[in-house]
């Protein structure tokens, strides 16, 4: 199958096209049955090409495609040979027609997701090689002169436009779906994303809650609950804890899930009442936690991505949202602990000189 489809550029007899669709082919040095396919467009051909085989390009650039091109540099028996062949050429500028173009190639060659090949794929359609390829982005998500974010980086969600909100999160979740890959090598770089992730977020100083409505990531901790006979699935946002049903469906230990909490003004919570998607059901209109609401998006344990507004309930709960919309909008814990309503977490030193936190409700 590899020399079938490097003979797919033959009738370009070594001639770049200015605009158009392309394949990049790698294949290991030591066993050429195994090969990588990645689908790209550009209306810049030539520079497009030049950018991929530049060593520091790709180094300040890292992609699933730039880390299986160079894996062989520390692992000689990851080396590969590559090269590229034409798809199609056009003559139009119009981003979408290149869209479209490389959105069909992916189908047809198979080199997205496995979720996204199902998706968009007839019944029984998908090939039992779907998911060891490089294409990750979905092409129809993709803009024109677009800057390039880091797909995990959360100030994507404050994005005007609803296509790049869409792109974006599109691209997260099928980043995550990489952990499932049938593919080691696919496997190896989504682990090698998430322990560089550690060790930068090890490095970094942990955000503050007034920050947290740029979104941010956290890990899921997974525990049993043995009055019900189930498990627990839930994370932490400083001192709050928010629990994913797990009617939704199951996540492991550890996994990495985005949150994005929402938070209206209370001039428009007077204009336009309760906010839309509501997380603390139970809240009054006199409560700040009726102007909260809770986005997560992740990857379940089977590799299903999921994405969804938290509800919840419970008197406690409105207390302790209230004491979290505070710390949103900049009020200290210790100003929150004189407030009517308000849970809150305090420390001192006992009789001993021992540092103590003491917990209570305001109501």
């Amino acid at each position: 199958m590899l020399f079938s489809l490097l003979s797919v550029g033959a009738k370009n007899a070594g001639r770049v096209p200015e605009k158009g669709v392309y394949l990049h082919i790698l294949w290991l040095k030591l066993d050429p049955t195994v090969f990588f396919l990645y689908v790209g467009q550009s209306i810049e051909v030539p520079v497009r090409l030049r950018r991929h085989r530049d060593p520091d390009y790709r180094s300040q650039n890292p992609s699933l495609h730039y880390f299986v091109w160079d894996r062989g540099i520390n692992h000689e028996n990851f080396e590969v040979d590559e090269d590229f062949v034409f798809l199609a050429e056009v003559d139009s500028d119009d981003p979408n027609l290149l869209n479209l173009l490389e959105m069909w190639c992916s189908l047809m060659l198979q080199t997205l997701t496995k979720n996204t090949l199902l998706k968009y794929l007839p019944e029984n359609g998908v090939s039992p090689y779907a998911g060891k390829h490089l294409n990750v982005a979905l092409p129809l998500h993709q803009r024109p002169n677009k800057i390039q974010v880091e797909p995990q980086d959360p100030s994507i969600f404050h994005s005007l436009d609803p296509l790049v909100q869409r792109y974006y999160a599109s691209l997260r979740r099928r980043f995550y779906e990489l952990k499932f890959s049938p593919n080691p090598n696919v496997r190896a770089y989504y682990e090698s994303v998430i322990r560089q992730r550690v060790v930068s977020r090890v490095k970094r100083y942990t955000p503050k809650v007034n920050e947290l409505c740029n979104g941010l990531e956290v890990e899921v901790r997974v525990s049993p609950d043995k009055r019900w006979n189930t498990f627990i699935q839930s994370f932490c946002l400083s001192y709050f804890r928010f629990i994913i049903p797990i009617t939704w469906g199951h996540l492991e230990e550890k996994a990495p899930v985005q949150v994005r909490p929402e938070l209206i003004t209370e001039e428009e919570f007077k204009a336009n009442g309760r906010i839309p998607n509501i997380y603390c059901l139970e809240a009054t209109k006199q409560d700040p936690a009726s102007r909260l609401a809770l986005f997560v998006e992740g990857t379940f344990a089977d590799g299903a991505p999921f994405a969804g507004w938290l509800r919840s309930r419970g008197d406690h709960l409105v207390f302790k949202m209230n004491s979290f919309v505070d710390m949103l909008e900049g009020t200290t814990m210790l100003e929150v602990s004189k407030r009517t309503r308000r849970w809150w977490s305090l420390k001192h030193n006992d009789q001993n000189g021992r540092i103590k936190k003491v917990n209570g409700y305001n109501k």
